[in-house]
């Protein structure tokens, strides 16, 4: 961080200052590789949804999950490209390129932040409405074993005509 830190100052004093590429390059591709995972893990995902035998609004809620998941995998691969590539090209000569390249970066890491934001609400929501729906499916069954046990005990308690 400290170092980070004099490198701008450095560079706003007008002295000329080579980073070292590596950092940048190593992270970058860690990004772009976990991006590369996480798409095959939703593809694969993908693949046995349409396998397995689902009600309707399950199905179209974990297509939706997973071409949500997808887009935010997306995002992480591309974005590692790019701080891979930021890290090689030469910007002494082009700042406001620089600028402009970085904003992009955040904007697409931003939004990325954003997108995974919204698989969650819409994961959350969901869930919380399948669990109502166990619940009252809960409640139902209960009230059945109840009036069956009511129905039980009454014919024990009869006597034979």
């Amino acid at each position: 961080m400290t170092s980070c830190l004099s490198l701008v100052i450095l560079n706003f004093a007008g002295e000329e200052v080579k980073g070292n590429p590596i950092p940048e390059l190593v992270f970058g591709t860690a990004l772009f590789l976990l991006g590369i995972f996480m798409l095959l893990a939703q593809r694969k995902s993908g693949s046995r949804l349409t396998d397995e035998d689902l009600q309707q609004n399950e199905g179209k809620f974990l297509r939706n999950q997973i071409r949500r998941r997808m887009q935010v995998a997306g995002m992480i691969a591309i974005i590692g490209v790019m701080i891979a590539c930021g890290a090689l090209i030469p910007w002494e000569k082009a700042l406001a390129t620089f600028a402009i390249y970085w904003m992009i970066v955040l904007g697409l890491a931003f939004w990325t932040i954003l997108l995974a934001f919204a698989d969650l609400a819409a994961t959350r929501l969901h869930s919380s409405l399948e669990l109502n729906q166990m619940n009252r499916q809960k409640q139902e069954l209960e009230r059945v074993a109840q009036q069956i046990r009511d129905a039980q005990a009454s014919s024990t308690r009869e006597p034979p005509a």
